[in-house]
């Protein structure tokens, strides 16, 4: 127990020291000396201005991102037994993305702050819905990852057609590009306000599944004698799995993949038991989802889409593993 200890606090302790690094990166470079004379009530009010309104919340929204995209992972893989799934693989990014852009087109998204985050959750559990649908009773590998390649396809399609029949409405097309490939842009403490309160309720929920995960693992005929009830079990699992995407794709647009590379590297380092799974799946995703921004920060005046750096890692990732499983059932 106090190694464990140890080690979350040196855990929490890197965590704060990469949020001071990456507040230190982009325009208008500040040193590490000036960021905590900054903190201490000093510093200029140019310093104090770009770091507190526009360095800070930027860089908590990107840990809060990361956190809910890599526990969403986590539970997505122990929900379905499969190493392959996370929720990009399953198409709830697009899903969510779908129903933002959707809301962009009709112009809900005028009405209340609250409606995008609203509809990028209701896309991402509408998805999760029709995935249960389609695959019914089965839980093998591939034909779940078919299922949500299908839905993936469907969803970009949709998302094609509504653009294509917007075509003169350039401030559309150019909100629902950012949402496709995400952005940290302009993001601010409006944007973490509202994201916030249900990437921590999401985070304590499924914190709260573990011991189902645990179980369920084993067999569903051995979770349902030791008390799990399934049914209700998959859908309060995948509604907190929906919650937490929603509310990061909401809050950031689509980042595909880090839910599928996040829990293997935090599987090899804690094991599978999702008591220390789903934290340290939380904690690596908050990371990676920050140094990825850091590094686009880093190369402005270039933009570099968050979304598609983090396609290109977890696309590879992706191939790694298949060709790992290859001839095995996964």
């Amino acid at each position: 127990m106090a190694r464990s200890s140890i080690l979350w606090a040196l855990a929490l302790a890197l965590t704060l020291a990469f949020a001071v690094l990456a507040s230190t990166v982009g325009p208008g470079d500040f040193s590490i000396a000036e960021l905590l004379e900054v903190y201490r009530g000093g510093g200029s009010p140019q310093a104090r201005g770009i770091l507190w309104e526009l360095r800070t919340p930027r860089v908590a929204l990107a840990l809060a991102v990361g956190a809910a995209l890599g526990a969403a992972g986590a539970l997505t893989q122990g929900l379905f037994r499969n190493p392959l799934a996370s929720p990009g693989v399953l198409a709830l990014p697009t899903g969510s993305a779908l129903a933002v852009v959707l809301g962009f087109a009709l112009g809900l998204d005028a009405e209340a702050l609250w409606v995008t985050p609203l509809l990028a959750f209701v896309g991402a559990s509408g998805f999760l819905l029709l995935l249960f649908g389609v695959a019914g009773r089965r839980r093998d590998s591939s034909f779940l990852l078919l299922a949500g390649v299908a839905l993936g396809a469907l969803g970009g399609a949709a998302i094609s057609c509504t653009l294509a029949f917007n075509l003169d409405k350039w401030d559309l097309s150019r909100r629902a590009m950012a949402w496709l490939l995400g952005s940290f842009d302009g993001r601010g403490w409006s944007h973490l306000s509202w994201s916030g309160p249900p990437i921590l309720l999401g985070l304590m929920l499924a914190v709260a599944l573990h011991r189902g995960l645990d179980l369920l693992f084993l067999g569903e005929d051995t979770a349902a004698s030791l008390g799990v009830r399934q049914s209700r079990f998959r859908w309060l699992t995948a509604g907190t799995i929906a919650l937490l995407v929603g509310a990061a794709t909401a809050a950031v647009g689509a980042l595909v993949f880090v839910g599928l590379i996040v829990p293997h590297v935090a599987r090899w380092l804690v094991g599978p038991l999702h008591l220390r799974l789903i934290p340290a799946s939380a904690l690596l995703g908050g990371w990676l989802v920050l140094a990825i921004d850091t590094v686009g920060r880093a190369l402005s005046p270039t933009f570099l889409a968050p979304g598609a750096l983090t396609g290109l890692l977890g696309g590879t990732f992706f191939l790694v593993l298949l060709a790992r499983h290859r001839g095995e059932a996964l």
